[in-house]
């Protein structure tokens, strides 16, 4: 049976390849037994060696097949009925023609009817070559997908929760002040809550046999039987093995413009007016179409002329036409002529009517007007067959175009003066790519004004530069007089099949229901550049355009001049034939054809176009006959209408050519003499008169659309020639040349080789005819004067040719693998052996005119013989030399002969044909094919097919292109080389399918050795494909021998792919998607494969695929990392989906397959392959798991679910719908690879979640294959050794696959799969290390809370049976309590899409299966488990606070620090928040956090002892003050004998020295330098007892780095500031009164966090329920708005005693363990803040904060107040003190500062300030005070001026001592001012109080008159 595909193909050029090469791999191999063991299945030859190819005809014959019928046997079998030849009817456009029979006509019309001649593979579409997996085929395929449901998908509906929540959520609370579940218990109320669906049967006691049996049934049910139709399309512009069906050759249209002319009316209406349609392309200065004829007249108008028109053809009354435009540009125009009757009068005097009557005015100009028309009328009667030139317009085409596009249908544009919208918009694009004339709206046009014709203005040359003046802005045609009319005509993109539509040769396309309509005419395009397409159909016009006539220097009248055109087949004026197209309302063809007429000019132009039918076969005497009239406008007596002036004419042929082009023509002045039609008037005939004595002034264009005559000089000689052996007519007259039959050998071979020299557009119109005759010279030589004629050389030189011409000019057109579409639709559709056809006559040869009736002695059959290939056995002795000559000719096949001068050429023509041998090769093939379906060799063996000559000529061949690829590679030349090598890969797998199969194996083992050692690398890997229809032997000899001999191609890609993706190879990374693209192409098509359908065969393809998991595994490193592409894994996954199924089929059907009796051989055979999968697992496992630098890495990185970390266990799926937030993805769509080309922003709904429903199905197909191996790993290796550290392995690929996004399919499985291992393999969990319980814990957990109930309700089930399975161990689940409580507080504080609702009922789900479990109701467990509960969802409440809070970042800390301590119990809880508040807040806290964390631990740590590790938590305590307080554990949890409590990575040594590592860091990062000094204080007695003085050097290095920043940065470290904060108004709730202090970052103003905390709480409650007290007075909240909330902010700055100061020396000790700050606020006895300098108070107010700064949280509540009020005198004092502060430190700055220090002298002593310091002295030093209490603050005040006047005197000294010459003024001013000052304060600060001065004095302890307030 014709099996799908089966790429192989030029990987050997990837590196130093061949024999060499892979000895050197199998080398490398053959140190690594394991690896030889993957990679050779079946046998003892490694997998990279390569094998000899059984002789596969032979191999069928001796063996064969013992199956039945029935699928199996249809897999091994050819099918007899693949090959067949079609001839199928071309498609016609038209509903017939008839044409005249002629040699050469006869041809060319049967080129264009014959049928196609396809060759059809039948099966072909059941692979991908030539039926790609493309969308639309996936689409088919995936019908009927169940939509997987995903936790991403289904978003929970909160809405009525959310209402609930909403007062929750306008408040805030104090932490400290709130119960635990006080409130947050009233809403869950877990008692109340319902419970998911339990599961049945969960807590029986059931086998675990029978549970794997029952899981295995319900993963294999409703499975999707293709997995790859879930697999994405390969990207089209990275094919593996493309082989396209190239398009139908047909007739080529640009891009079509269907015109309708709807009206056309005038001002006055008095004559009938005649329009026509043209395109313009004024850039190539171009008409590109031919003129389309149209009547827009009334009935009542046409009938003025009805004398000259008797009748109209239906033909001509067309008003709407389809215009072709291949190269549409913005220099387009459409053309708009109007013509008149000829009337008396030049065109000015004949439109001046026209521009002066207005419609309005008709009544008043009646008279005028009958006169008018009643003139008309005559000139209509006598004038009626001559037209004269009227007006014209123009319309901008892309200008309307681009308009309509944004416009609604039937949108109607006016069309101004210049014939632009007059909306006039510049719509100007760059490049004509953006011109498209296929999706615009249609649109009607309204032209309002045309431009008079001027009659010296007439030529296209004129018009040109009209149309190009119409662009600019500043037109001159604006500025002339317009006539006025209303010309509507609709603009639209043409139908494809319109009706009633006429070719331009008249003939009806179909449909074409009526005769009787008025039609529509397709308008033939003449485009602006050359168009390469080949001939089709028939047509055969002709196009005269007479330009210009020069009568000036003629005698005698001739003024109003026109031209009688006519086509003649004879001289006698009864010869002009009517073959010229009719115009508009007239006969559909007439003899002649009149231009029109310039009144009174005797040099006219003119712009007819006159179109002509040539008929089929022209003679000499066909020619175009001009006749010239003056046309009397004036009608006299005696005088004629037309006066004939003069004649000229054109010959059609000129040496048997059409003439064409332009022509200068001189006129005769009288009637031409007979047979003046076989020369061109150019002769000079004696006796004649000629114009301008013989000059020539006719200037004509004559132009041709013809496929009958090629108009090119080589083709014409050739096909004369061809046609001239073919009608036996001799001599030939080509030219000037007449060719006798002695010369005709030489002639013809020289027109073939001058073929070459043709121009390359006339080539491809005749391709088709060309190629045909040059096939036809090759197999059928003519035989001339009894010597046959070799041509097979000479065609084969020239088409070797034409094809590199196509090539190398027409690249546009080439698909993927560089097929030129011309060629390559001529072999699939036109190619065909001569006379093939059984519907043709018998063969018609060649024959001699003259042959003599005795043998010739030049027939040379020998030599005949020797060049050519033929069948040798020719039988017999001719009768005759006719007999003998045409046996040989008979003989020749096409095929044959190609092969064999493909081998004998040489030199540039082998060369030629070595560029694109895929043409030949296709030839061949189709050749081979035609010659076995019609003599019926399809069914004889195949060994007796061909001669062994033809063999022997396609070996040569072959291994001639295997040399051609080494040389070019060298060259590298790798487009070639690639380009080569697909085409020999697809001529191979042709020849597959028709030649002897161990013949072609012969040709790929001959390619594989002629590989070179030297070749470069980087060879691409082909796109190709071999047929795996003669590859598949009978499988069920599969197990008997190597792979590669049984199956040879399948051997030879897996040794590629091996060979490839050796992790040792150099320079094979850029082959690895190839490769694997090759392989997931081939399992694509056998799982799309119908005939594969059955499980049976599909296991036995896949056994093909064995040794596939080997190599694999093998190189899982590097294909893990590859980046930029999807690793297309799922080549594994059919292989492993029919694993079971080949392991069944091993044991019950072996023994009778192989027709072996001995049933020890079968097992044996059996348990072989077994062993070695089981093997092959355990290996691959030890090495990802059994070494300790692997420990950390996951199965997932090393084994089957590098799928699942990668995209295929994660999909793309929105959230909810296909339109979700990108947070949603499964995975980046920029990491796909497939989707990079595919993806299109415009896709609809449906087809996003299609794709959502395809990306499903893939993601749960590709896990459950991963489960289904997974079970199969588990039952080999339960029985094996080293199953623990497999089975731990396992378990982690199932730990990762939960944590990936599931499906809810994929999830119920896995946990029935993780309950049986568990069930199955308790010591897993309970019996090793603790990350794995603790992983699947968390897990579960987190699917607990998913908001799909069958997830929860699997995900439940799974915890409580572990629960119940650890309590069963031992009478206590201490280890799962632990892990599922810390699981808890893990997704707390990480998981985003935590969902605190549905964790609830998952809870009351556990509690409910605890009190059914009957089996434990009289044990502890049911109450343990529901104080878990309990303890899990009192957690769980204080995360719908946290949740509440998340946009209040202080709120949301103290939420979770209270947490923290409410589980510190379980001490490694901390961690979790330790990272999220290093995620969250600056630095800085994350370094107290480690230290708070560091201080837990060592209360653990104290248990060992170890003398050199800390002795509790006061080894800490330097580092803060914050240790001591949080550091207790309560002794009953941390207890040694708890199972699992202290058995995490961090309750170890090593685990504290990486903690306080980590601290140390982050104190370096925070800037708190002197606080890493004491971490390294207690880590360096470690180190030191540890003797690792690597350890020490580093640690002595970061302190030298610490300490040497310390010392940089003295001066310019900067920390936090510090606010006070407080919360007023019941709106804030529990805030309420409450009081913090915020730590900002450094340099925050006040205004800014004021402005944060009300843009936050404004948000919160709305902006006018939040206002900010601007003061820092008490706060009476009687006297506050109660419907508000009110926030008072201060600035603080911290406090010390006295005694402390001296021990907070550094900027650092005073920014480090704050507790205690201060703010101060002036007030007045009366109410007032400020007053005169005797009434004015301060209070001081100093807050004590409940732990010290940095913290872990960035507010702490205020615990203690105090409150210091100072008196005025005091107020002075400090005043005084602080400003000669100031000048001490500005004196003695070092260095100095001389701008500080004048700034701080002029504050003190300037004249515009001193009356500060004075007003002081003299308010409270001026008189001796009356209280004694106050004598103390006097005498303090009075030094503190003789202190600061001292200090001043300083200051001077010190600046005048820094400031230059230019400042002495200003220095002599400042100390004038300071002298002032002195003398001023001299009295006052002089004056002592003698009381204070007497020898005993009574100490009171009242003397100081302080108020001191305190409040606690």
């Amino acid at each position: 049976m014709f099996s799908i595909i089966m790429p192989f193909y030029a990987v050997l050029f990837s590196r130093t390849v061949a024999a060499e090469v892979r000895k050197q791999i199998a080398g490398q191999y053959g140190g690594s037994p394991q690896l030889l063991k993957n990679l050779s299945v079946g046998g003892n030859i490694p997998l990279t060696e390569a094998v000899e190819p059984v002789d596969f005809e032979e191999y069928l014959i001796t063996h064969p097949p013992l199956i039945e019928s029935g699928p199996l046997r249809d897999l091994i079998e050819f099918p007899p009925d693949d090959i067949e030849v079609l001839y199928t009817p071309r498609e016609c456009r038209t509903l017939g023609q008839d044409v005249e029979n002629d040699s050469h006509v006869r041809d060319c019309t049967r080129s264009y009817t014959e049928d196609w001649a396809i060759v059809n593979r039948k099966y072909h579409k059941l692979g991908t070559a030539f039926n790609p997996n493309t969308l639309d085929k996936q689409k088919e395929r995936q019908r009927g997908l169940p939509k997987q449901v995903f936790e991403s998908d289904e978003l929970p509906d909160h809405s009525s929760y959310q209402d609930d929540q909403d007062d929750l959520k306008r408040r805030s609370m104090s932490i400290d002040d709130t119960p635990r579940g006080s409130w947050a218990c009233s809403i869950f109320d877990l008692k109340n809550s319902q419970p998911d669906a339990l599961l049945p049967h969960l807590l029986d006691r059931v086998p675990n046999e029978e549970i794997d049996r029952h899981n295995e049934d319900q993963r294999k049910s409703n499975r999707h039987r293709e997995l790859f139709a879930l697999h994405p399309a390969l990207d089209e512009d990275e094919p593996i093995e493309r082989h396209c069906v190239p398009d139908v050759p047909k007739e080529h249209f640009g891009q079509r413009l269907l015109v309708k002319c709807l009206s056309l009316k005038f001002e006055i209406e008095i004559e009938p007016i005649f329009a026509s349609l043209a395109l313009y392309d004024i850039k190539e200065k171009k008409r590109i179409s031919e003129n389309f004829y149209f009547d827009l007249n009334s009935e009542q108008t046409k009938a003025m002329l009805r004398p000259h028109i008797p009748s109209a053809a239906i033909s001509t009354l067309a008003r709407s036409a389809v215009f072709s435009i291949t190269y549409p540009s913005q220099d387009v125009f459409l053309v708009i002529k109007l013509e008149k009757v000829l009337q008396q009068g030049d065109i000015g005097e004949c439109a001046e009517p026209y521009m002066v009557f207005k419609e309005s005015d008709a009544a008043k100009n009646k008279e005028k007007l009958e006169k008018l028309r009643s003139q008309s009328e005559q000139f209509c009667q006598r004038l009626g067959r001559y037209r004269m030139p009227f007006a014209w317009t123009a319309i901008h085409l892309m200008n309307i175009v681009n308009s309509a596009g944004s416009l609604e249908r039937d949108t109607e544009l006016d069309m101004g003066l210049s014939g632009e919208s007059l909306n006039d918009t510049d719509r100007t694009t760059s490049g004509d790519e953006s011109c498209s004339l296929t999706s615009f709206r249609p649109a009607t046009l309204t032209v309002t004004n045309f431009f008079k014709q001027e009659g010296d203005r007439l030529s296209d040359e004129d018009l040109y530069k009209f149309l190009a003046d119409m662009r600019r802005p500043s037109s001159v045609l604006r500025r002339l007089r317009p006539i006025t009319a209303q010309l509507k005509i609709d603009i639209s993109p043409a139908p494809e099949n319109p009706h009633y539509c006429l070719t331009p040769d008249l003939l009806q396309v179909m449909p074409y229901p009526d005769s009787r309509v008025r039609p529509t005419k397709e308008i033939l395009e003449f485009p602006a550049r050359d168009i390469y397409v080949p001939n089709t159909t028939y047509r055969n016009l002709l196009y005269v355009n007479p330009q210009s006539l020069n009568f000036a220097n003629r005698q005698g009248s001739a003024r109003n001049i026109t031209v009688k055109v006519q086509f003649m087949n004879g001289e006698d004026p009864s010869n002009a034939m009517p073959v010229i197209f009719g115009k508009s309302s007239c006969a559909e063809y007439s003899k002649e054809a009149y231009t029109a007429v310039v009144y009174h000019n005797r040099s006219p132009d003119f712009h007819d176009e006159v179109k002509i039918k040539l008929p089929a076969s022209l003679t000499d005497h066909h020619h175009i006959l001009f006749t010239f009239y003056h046309v009397s406008c004036q009608q006299k007596q005696n005088t004629p209408l037309e006066t004939p002036v003069g004649y000229t004419w054109i010959p059609m042929l000129q040496n048997g050519r059409l003439r064409t082009g332009h022509f200068c023509l001189p006129v005769s002045l009288e009637k031409p003499p007979q047979s003046y039609s076989v020369l061109s008037p150019d002769v000079p005939l004696p006796g004649m008169k000629w114009v301008d004595n013989h000059r020539g002034v006719f200037n004509v264009e004559v132009v041709a659309a013809s496929t009958i005559h090629t108009q090119d000089q080589f083709l014409d000689k050739f096909f004369a020639l061809v046609h001239a052996l073919d009608e036996h007519m001799f001599p030939v007259r080509i030219g000037d040349m007449r060719i006798m039959e002695n010369n005709l050998e030489a002639e013809l071979k020289s027109s073939i080789a001058a073929l070459n020299s043709s121009q390359l557009e006339p080539v491809v119109r005749f391709l088709h005819l060309l190629l045909d005759k040059l096939v036809l010279l090759m197999v059928r030589p003519p035989v001339i004067a009894g010597q046959i004629v070799n041509l097979g050389q000479a065609s084969f030189e020239v088409m070797a040719s034409i094809v590199n011409r196509l090539h190398k000019y027409l690249d546009t057109s080439q698909d993927m693998h560089g097929r030129n579409s011309l060629l390559s639709s001529y072999i699939h559709y036109v190619f065909r052996l001569p006379n093939m056809d059984p519907n043709s006559p018998s063969p018609v040869h060649y024959a001699t005119m003259a042959r003599s009736s005795v043998r010739p002695s030049s027939l040379n059959l020998n030599r005949s013989r020797s060049l050519s290939n033929s069948n040798p056995d020719i039988s017999g002795t001719p009768t005759s030399p006719d007999d003998e000559v045409r046996s040989i000719i008979g003989s020749k096949l096409y095929h044959e002969e190609l092969a064999l001068q493909w081998v004998v050429s040489s030199g540039s023509v082998r060369e030629g044909a070595l560029q694109q041998a895929w043409f030949f090769f296709e030839l061949m093939v189709k050749s081979i094919i035609h010659h076995l379906y019609f003599t019926d060799r399809l069914q004889s063996p195949r060994k007796n097919r061909f001669p062994e000559r033809f063999m022997d000529d396609i070996t040569a061949l072959v291994i001639f292109l295997y040399n051609c690829l080494t040389r070019l590679h060298s060259q590298t030349d790798l487009e070639l080389v690639e380009r080569l090598n697909t085409s020999l890969a697809f001529f191979l797998n042709d020849l597959l399918s028709v030649m002897d199969r161990g013949f072609v194996f012969s040709l790929i083992k001959t390619y594989w050795k002629q590989v070179p050692c030297n070749s470069a690398p980087n060879m691409l890997f082909s796109e190709t494909r071999l047929p795996e229809d003669h590859l598949y032997l009978p499988l069920s000899f599969s197990l008997l021998c190597h792979i590669s001999e049984q199956h040879y191609l399948a051997g030879l890609v897996l040794t590629e792919l091996a060979v490839i993706l050796d992790p040792e190879a150099d320079g094979m990374f850029g082959l690895h998607k190839k490769v694997i693209s090759v392989v997931h192409n081939l399992l694509s098509s056998h799982d799309s494969d119908p005939r594969y359908a059955d499980p049976e065969v599909k296991a036995r393809v896949a056994l093909l695929y064995l040794p596939l998991i080997g190599i694999v595994m093998e190189t899982l490193p590097q294909l893990h990392d590859f980046t930029g592409m999807f690793i297309d894994f799922c080549i594994l996954l059919i292989f492993l989906r029919s694993l079971e199924v080949v392991f069944d089929l091993c044991e019950k059907g072996l023994m009778r397959i192989m027709g072996d009796g001995n049933s020890c051989g079968c097992d044996m055979r059996r348990q072989n392959l077994t062993n070695q999968w089981t093997d092959l697992i355990p290996q691959h496992l030890k090495c990802c798991y059994g070494h300790s630098e692997m420990h950390e890495q996951s199965l997932s990185s090393k084994y089957f679910c590098i799928i699942a970390s990668q995209k295929c266990l994660t999909r793309l799926s929105p959230s909810g719908s296909a339109f979700g937030s990108q947070e949603n993805l499964r995975w980046r769509k920029d990491m796909t690879h497939w989707r990079q080309t595919s993806e299109k922003m415009d896709k609809t709904r449906a087809e996003l979640e299609h794709e959502a429903i395809i990306d499903g199905n893939l993601a749960t197909e590709a896990n459950l294959i991963i489960l289904d191996t997974l079970e199969i790993i588990v039952q080999t290796v339960s029985v094996t050794e080293s199953k623990e550290s497999i089975l731990g392995g396992v378990l982690k690929v199932l730990l990762h696959s939960m944590a990936c996004n599931q499906s809810a399919l994929y999830l119920q499985h896995c946990f029935a799969t993780q309950r049986a291992l568990v069930s199955k393999f308790p010591e897993l969990l309970f019996e090793e290390e603790t990350e794995q319980c603790a992983d699947l814990c968390l897990r579960l957990l987190r699917n607990c809370s998913s908001s799909i109930g069958t997830i929860r309700a699997h995900a439940s089930a799974s915890l409580y049976l572990l629960m119940r399975q650890n309590f069963e161990i031992g009478n206590n689940f201490a280890r799962v309590k632990m892990q599922v409580t810390m699981s808890l507080s893990s997704l707390v504080g990480t998981s985003q899409n935590f969902n605190e609702e549905f964790l609830r009922r998952s809870l009351k789900t556990i509690l409910t299966y605890a009190e059914e479990d009957l089996e434990l109701r009289e044990t502890t467990f049911p109450d343990q488990v529901q104080d878990l509960v309990f303890n899990l969802h009192m957690i769980l409440s204080d995360t719908v606070k946290m949740k509440e809070h998340q946009e209040d970042p202080e709120m949301l800390i103290d939420l979770m620090y209270r947490y923290c301590f409410y589980i510190a119990e379980w001490i490694t809880s901390h961690c979790y928040i330790i990272q999220y508040t290093i995620n969250s807040h600056e630095i800085n806290l994350a370094c107290k956090i480690n230290d708070h964390y560091k201080c837990h631990k060592f209360d653990i740590y104290s248990i060992y002892d170890r003398k050199y590790l800390p002795v509790g938590c006061v080894t800490f305590q330097n580092i803060s003050s914050n240790v001591l307080e949080e550091s207790a554990v309560s002794d009953d949890v941390v207890s040694p004998d708890e199972e699992g409590i202290c058995s995490g990575k961090y309750f170890t040594e090593a685990g504290l020295v990486g903690l306080l590592e980590q601290a140390a860091a982050s104190f370096s990062m925070a800037g708190m330098y002197e606080a890493v000094n004491e971490v390294y204080k207690v880590l360096i007695p470690i180190h030191e007892a540890n003797r690792d003085a690597k350890k020490l050097a580093t640690i002595h290095g970061k302190l030298q780095e610490a300490f040497g920043k310390i010392v940089h940065q003295h001066g310019k470290r900067m920390f936090g500031t510090y606010f006070r904060v407080g919360f007023y108004g019941s709106k804030l709730g529990d805030l309420d009164e409450q009081e913090f202090v915020y730590k900002e970052p450094a340099i925050t103003k006040l205004a800014e966090i004021s402005h944060r905390l009300e843009s936050f709480y404004g948000e919160r409650f709305g902006e006018d329920q939040v206002e900010v007290i601007k003061d820092s007075n008490p706060v009476d909240k009687c006297k506050l708005d109660p419907n508000k909330a009110f926030i008072q902010i201060t600035y603080v700055e911290p406090y010390f005693d006295t005694y402390e100061m001296k021990d907070r020396i550094t900027y650092f000790d005073k920014n480090y363990n704050l507790r205690r700050f201060v703010y101060c606020t002036p007030f007045t006895l009366d109410g007032r803040a400020h007053g005169d300098l005797h009434e004015q108070f301060k209070r001081k107010t100093i807050l004590t904060t409940s732990h010290a700064f940095p913290y872990i949280k960035t507010r702490i509540n205020i615990i203690h107040k105090e409150e210091i009020i100072s008196t005025p005198i005091e107020v002075a004092i400090e005043d005084m003190q602080k400003k000669t502060q100031e000048l001490a430190f500005a004196t003695h700055q070092d260095p100095s500062d001389a701008k500080m220090l004048q700034m701080v002298l002029q504050g003190s002593v300037g004249t515009t300030v001193n009356q500060g310091p004075l007003e002081v002295a003299q308010v409270f030093l001026s008189e001796i005070p009356s209280d004694p209490k106050l004598y103390r603050h006097h005498n303090k005040l009075r030094l503190c001026f003789k202190d600061f006047t001292k200090r001043c005197e300083d200051a001077l000294r010190k600046n005048k001592s820094l400031i230059g010459p230019d400042q002495k003024e200003y220095q002599r001013e400042l100390e004038r001012n300071y002298h002032r000052l002195k003398e001023a304060l001299q009295p006052l600060i002089n004056r002592k109080i003698p009381q204070l001065y007497k020898p005993v004095l009574q100490v009171n302890s009242h003397s100081r008159m302080s108020l001191r307030k305190l409040d606690v």
